[in-house]
């Protein structure tokens, strides 16, 4: 017998999550899941993004975040909060709608690629900037929302220097490994 849940639809954590490596090269058969009610934590990772096209980098990092916050407020998805790591970013954050949230993920990715790779529009290099679809997981409120924005936090921290790398332990892998 499957655990009920109350979302409609998401019948388990792997129904909550969605793209990034997990779908690694294959197409999504199902939507992504999205909740209007609950925050999103979004992650978009870029393996070209290192020195000089680094996310970091001072002549893009305060243009990347004050888009993200511009365009979230634009297009209705609050930013709750935003780590940019260098290679990849976090956020935490809420649609008021599907339509809203597709809106945001399209105009940030592609308005970064510009920033980062220099190129106006309509001139487009032949790089790819992403390294796979952007990842998000349906976070509940309390603990579950709380963690995550102290690991978004800690890897601001981490990609500033103010505090060491830490490694991580991987969701779901079995100890030891």
């Amino acid at each position: 017998m499957r655990k009920q849940n109350f979302i409609p639809g998401l019948e388990d954590m792997g129904e909550k999550e969605f793209g990034g490596s997990l779908l690694k090269n294959s197409h999504a058969r199902n939507k992504r899941p999205i909740s209007v009610k609950r925050p999103l934590h979004l992650v978009m990772r870029s393996s070209l993004a290192k020195n000089e096209l680094s996310f970091l980098h001072p002549s893009r990092a305060n243009r990347i975040e004050s888009l993200i916050f511009r365009i979230g407020h634009l297009k209705g998805v609050k930013v709750y909060q935003y780590s940019n790591a260098g290679n990849h970013l976090h956020l935490i954050v809420q649609p008021r709608s599907r339509e809203a949230f597709k809106c945001f993920v399209r105009t940030i990715t592609g308005l970064i690629a510009r920033i980062t790779l220099g190129v106006e529009r309509g001139r487009a290099k032949a790089l790819r900037l992403w390294d796979a679809i952007p990842f998000t997981r349906i976070l509940e409120w309390g603990r579950e929302f709380r963690n995550v924005s102290r690991y978004v936090l800690q890897n601001t921290l981490e990609a500033l220097k103010i505090i060491p790398y830490q490694k991580r332990k991987l969701r779901g892998a079995s100890p030891g490994k």
